[in-house]
């Protein structure tokens, strides 16, 4: 999908990766994965980059505003862990989300008892244990 964004550039969204995450009105706030294409070059999924911005939509289709892109494959991970941080998120819907991640069991039982190798039994592990156990949390201190 092109969005023109000014007579000498146009924007292309890759398919691959586009989120509305933040919608009022005609306006919308938008992470994609994008790039910035001159004349009649092509697109090209290796030359793109992960790109949050505000989107004007009307009936006319779509209007960038302001945005940021990534300049770093690390920059979209420390924006997460700064987010979760904060307090931003429900804490639910954070771990149910980061269940579905193919790494899942490999990082819980790296927490959980510092093997980052996964087990050639396929052990399975109880999802309680890691979160009764106190990793990194003060929680107790502040209920006391």
């Amino acid at each position: 999908m092109a969005v023109q964004f000014d007579s000498n550039l146009r924007c292309y969204i890759h398919k691959d990766f586009n989120v509305i995450f933040d919608e009022k009105g005609a306006t919308n706030g938008v992470l994609r994965s994008v790039q910035w294409l001159k004349g009649d070059d092509e697109p090209d999924p290796a030359k793109a980059k992960l790109e949050i911005r505000k989107v004007y939509t009307n009936s006319e289709g779509e209007r960038n505003g302001k945005g940021y892109s990534f300049s770093t494959d690390e920059g979209p991970a420390e924006l997460l862990l700064g987010l979760i941080d904060a307090g931003f998120g429900d804490t639910k819907d954070i771990i149910e989300h980061t269940a579905k991640r193919k790494d899942f069991k490999q990082a819980v039982k790296a927490i959980s008892f510092g093997d980052p190798e996964e087990d050639e039994d396929g052990e399975m592990f109880d999802m309680r244990d890691l979160l009764l156990n106190d990793i990194g949390g003060d929680d107790d201190d502040e209920a006391a």
